[in-house]
Parts: structure tokens; C-alpha cells; sequence
């Protein structure tokens, strides 16, 4: 009994695992379009593309930017890692 115990712990775990990748992208993509919602508005831009241009314009200063704040240049991506979802794991409420 105890095997399928053990088995049963690690579906469990991995339907979680699952269950929180699904989260981490929906919170990606929420701030991806919270964030190209304010760059539109406060940029008074409505063509796409123009905003594109405007984004690879000032990339690198936006970066030196960044890093004169002090952040660590770290992307939202590379913030919600593999390591803070297992975190997460106890707390699965969506």
C-alpha cells in the first residue's frame, strides 16, 4: 500500500506543478498587457507598430535606467522561476 501511496503523493504534486505554471502564465500575460496598456496611454500611441519603434528606441536607456534604480535587470520571466512556484505549492488557490 505504501507504492500506491507514494504514487498518489506524486500525482498529486505534479498536477500542482501544472496547476501553477498555468497560474504563473496567466499572471505573465496579465502584466504583459497591463504594462502595453500604460505604455499605450501614457505615450498617447494607438498605431502598434509605432509603439514598437518607440520601445526599441529607447531600450538601452530604459535598461541603464533600471539598473540606476537599482533593480537587477531581471525580467517578470525570469522572476517567476521553477523555484518560486514550488514555493507556491501549499497555497494552490487560483
Amino acid at each position: 500500500m505504501a507504492k500506491k501511496s507514494k504514487l498518489g503523493q506524486v500525482q498529486k504534486l505534479e498536477e500542482q506543478i501544472k496547476e501553477l505554471r498555468e497560474k504563473q502564465k496567466k499572471i505573465i500575460e496579465q502584466a504583459q498587457k497591463e504594462i502595453g496598456e500604460y505604455v499605450m496611454d501614457s505615450w498617447e500611441v494607438e498605431d502598434i507598430e509605432q509603439a514598437k519603434k518607440l520601445i526599441d528606441q529607447f531600450q538601452s536607456e530604459a535598461k541603464n535606467a533600471f539598473r540606476n534604480m537599482g533593480g537587477n535587470n531581471k525580467g517578470l520571466k525570469e522572476e517567476l522561476t521553477d523555484e518560486s512556484i514550488y514555493s507556491q505549492a501549499g497555497s494552490t488557490s487560483a
